[in-house]
Parts: C-alpha cells; sequence; structure tokens
C-alpha cells in the first residue's frame, strides 16, 4: 500500500513532508481558547470572538490566495503566506490588547490561510484523476501525522516554559516549510493559452470533459471567475454541504475545549484530541483505499452521517472513555470525506480556475469558524445539549445536499475515468 504513495510525484511527496513539518508547530490557533481565557484572564464569549477573527480573515485569504493562485502562480503565494505567517506569529504571542489581538488574529489568517487554495491546486495539476484521492488522502495523514503532535508538543511547551514557546515554535516551523519550497519546488501553474476573445471563464459544466478537454489555461478577471462559479449550482450545493461539515468540525478546536473545561476535564484536552490525528494517521491510507472502490457520493454521505452523530453524541458524555469514543466516531467520518472533498473540487473545476475553485471550498472552513461566536453563546446560554444537538442536525443536512448532487457527482467521476 505505501509504495502506491510512494509513486506520486516528488512535489506532492515534498508538499506532504512541509505540511507534517509545519502542522506539528500549528499551535497557536488549537490553544487561542485557552490561550485568551485562562493566560489573559478574557471572556468566554471573547475567547470564541477571536477564533471567528481567525475565520473572517480566513474567509479573505481563500479568495485573495485561490485568485493569486491562478493569477501569478502557486509556488509565491506559497512562499508569501509561510513567510510572512511565521513573522506575524513572532509578534502575536507579545500582545494583551483585546483590539490588538482580534486584528492579529485576523491578519494572521489572511496571510497564513492564503496557502491552502495554491498547495490543493498544486496538487491538483500534478496528478492524475485517477491518483488524486489517494494523493489528498496522503496529504490529510501528514496534516494529521502534525496535528497529533502538536498539541502533546503544546502541553509541553506551555507547563514546561510559557504560552510565549507556542508562538515561537509556530513560527519556526512555519519559516522551514517556506523553506523546503524555496529550495525544492518549482511552480507548477499551466502555461497560458491565447485568452478568450470576450475575456470571460467558460461557462459550460465539467461533465464529460476530462483534463486534457479543458486544457485551455489563459487568464481570466475575478469578476469572470465569481460569475462562473455562482452559475455552477451543482458546485454551489456541493460547497454548503462542505460548509454545515465545517461548521460542525469548527467545534473540535473551539467550544469543544470550553465545554471540557466546564466539566472539569480542561486538562485532558489534548490527549482527547490526539486521538483524532491518531486515528487518521493510523487508518487514513487504508480508509482511502477502501473508499476508491465506492462511489464518491455515498462515502461523503456516509461521512457526513458520522460526523453528524459524533458530535452530536458530545452532549451525552461525560467521561473521558466516552468523550474519546465521540472522538473515533466523527473521526472515521472525516476520514471519509477529508480525501474526497478537493478530489471532487478538482473534477468539478476548470484548469484555469483550478486554484479559485479551492478557494471557495476553503471559503467553506472559514465559513465554519465565523459561526462559532454563536456555538459560544448557545454553549454558555443554553447549554451542551443544545450545541451539540444543533451540530447532530447540521451534520445531517450535509448529508442530504451531498446526495442531492449525487448524479453530477457520479457523472464526472465517471467521465473522467
Amino acid at each position: 500500500m505505501i509504495k502506491q504513495y510512494m509513486t506520486l510525484p516528488r512535489p506532492v511527496l515534498i508538499l506532504c513532508l512541509g505540511t507534517f513539518i509545519n502542522r506539528t508547530g500549528s499551535m497557536m490557533v488549537v490553544f487561542l481558547t485557552f490561550y485568551l481565557k485562562d493566560e489573559l484572564g478574557l471572556t468566554v464569549e471573547f475567547a470564541s470572538l477571536a477564533p471567528a477573527a481567525y475565520g473572517v480573515g480566513a474567509l479573505v485569504a481563500a479568495v485573495l490566495g485561490g485568485h493569486l493562485a491562478d493569477l501569478i502562480g502557486r509556488r509565491i503565494v506559497m512562499l508569501a503566506s509561510m513567510f510572512g505567517g511565521g513573522a506575524i506569529l513572532l509578534v502575536f504571542g507579545h500582545l494583551t490588547s483585546p483590539v490588538s489581538i482580534i486584528v492579529a488574529a485576523g491578519l494572521f489568517a489572511v496571510v497564513m490561510e492564503s496557502y491552502r487554495p495554491a498547495a490543493s491546486a498544486m496538487i491538483a495539476d500534478l496528478v492524475e484523476h485517477d491518483q488524486r484521492t489517494r494523493a489528498f488522502g496522503l496529504m490529510y495523514v501528514s496534516i494529521n501525522l502534525g496535528a497529533a503532535i502538536a498539541p502533546l508538543l503544546a502541553n509541553f511547551l506551555i507547563h514546561t516554559y510559557s504560552f510565549l514557546w507556542l508562538f515561537r515554535v509556530d513560527a519556526l516551523t512555519s519559516i522551514a516549510y517556506a523553506t523546503l519550497i524555496l529550495v525544492t519546488i518549482a511552480e507548477t501553474l499551466p502555461s497560458r493559452r491565447a485568452a478568450p476573445v470576450d475575456g470571460q471563464a467558460p461557462r459550460q459544466s465539467n461533465a464529460g470533459q476530462k483534463d486534457d478537454d479543458r486544457s485551455d489555461t489563459s487568464s481570466i478577471s475575478f469578476v469572470a471567475a465569481v460569475v462562473h462559479i455562482l452559475r455552477d449550482r451543482a458546485f454551489l450545493i456541493f460547497c454548503l454541504a462542505t460548509l454545515c461539515l465545517a461548521s460542525a468540525y469548527s467545534q473540535a478546536i473551539t467550544t469543544f475545549p470550553l465545554y471540557l473545561s466546564e466539566l472539569g476535564l480542561k486538562s485532558k484536552y489534548a490527549y482527547i484530541i490526539a486521538v483524532n490525528g491518531i486515528m487518521i494517521v493510523c487508518l487514513q491510507l487504508p480508509v482511502t483505499a477502501v473508499i476508491m472502490r465506492h462511489s464518491r457520493t455515498n462515502m461523503m454521505i456516509l461521512g457526513a452521517v458520522l460526523t453528524a452523530a459524533g458530535f452530536g453524541l458530545i452532549g451525552l458524555a461525560h467521561s473521558v472513555g466516552l468523550l474519546v469514543l465521540t472522538v473515533v466516531i466523527w473521526t472515521f467520518g472525516e476520514m471519509m470525506f477529508a480525501p474526497l472533498v478537493p478530489a471532487i473540487v478538482t473534477d468539478m473545476a476548470p484548469v484555469n480556475m483550478r486554484a479559485r475553485y479551492m478557494g471557495a471550498l476553503t471559503v467553506c472552513f472559514s465559513l465554519g469558524m465565523i459561526t462559532v461566536p454563536i456555538a459560544g453563546m448557545v454553549l454558555q446560554r443554553l447549554g451542551g445539549g443544545w450545541l451539540w444537538g444543533g451540530t447532530l442536525a447540521v451534520g445531517i443536512l450535509a448529508a442530504c445536499l451531498y446526495g442531492s448532487i449525487r448524479p453530477h457527482i457520479d457523472r464526472i467521476a465517471q467521465d473522467q475515468s
């Protein structure tokens, strides 16, 4: 099984390595609510407001990063993102004013999150249709191998040194990733051809078109790209479903630790959430091999249902063992949909809008973070039962939306094969 992954293009393997390095140090966002509440003594509502500012910044980054990656190149966007994000982190840990923290969280997200659509588009540029789920699966393993280590490393740094070291180590790993890209990876932006006479984006559906049939890579305007995306009904439904899942999943690093604090289990958060990363590291590759043998839409629906069930059951779990069980359930859901989402979006996108489609996908995850203040208020004023019950409903809605575009997704997959 591992041998199949090692046959992926070398730049893809390097991106996975760099992502692992970066994710190992990505501790600031995960521990931001704890930092603001416990270290700086701010309120629960403010502690959930800062991640929302990060979500707003990430929303801007998704649009900006996707547009720039299609316009000037994937590599330069990734380099600017990683070097710039590292610089901001070195300053962030010294901020104490609530206003400056909100501004810094948003600015950091704008810079740092710009690399996501560029990196996804670079993988799509390098890998053929039938290998994309595998490539994105390997990338997800890299992300979560780092994510499994990060909470444990953060716990060590906080108790041995101070919260400030979270920001320093996070910055160091970002700069290390940027250096790796600078030294080893070339630009993959498809060569541009003559622009269409009207300068507009293609408006046809991508169903029935293989990559080599959609090889017009001429640059198009931002407005034309937005118009094209807004006319792609199936893609918009797919994005709405993914937004629902993102809203549920964002609770894992925002309201979930706050909920554990209410249960008196704050010190167990790092160990409970590490189960998620460990499972993905150990099981993502075999799970990816299984889902590649079945209908993409069926796997997306099942993944959404498991995610909804896992988060919904948190409201009934009041012990470490039961809480770990809920993480196991929603992690299986995550492992099913995580490699499929970018692979499906790649197939939906015209070649010259690949990064912008990835940017639109990233917008969904950013909007999921923006819902955190609402979730925080529900937790504080109504309790965990309402929060986790609502999360269950949102996840089921995602499954229904994926099901509604099943014929379109399956047709694209068949035509691309």
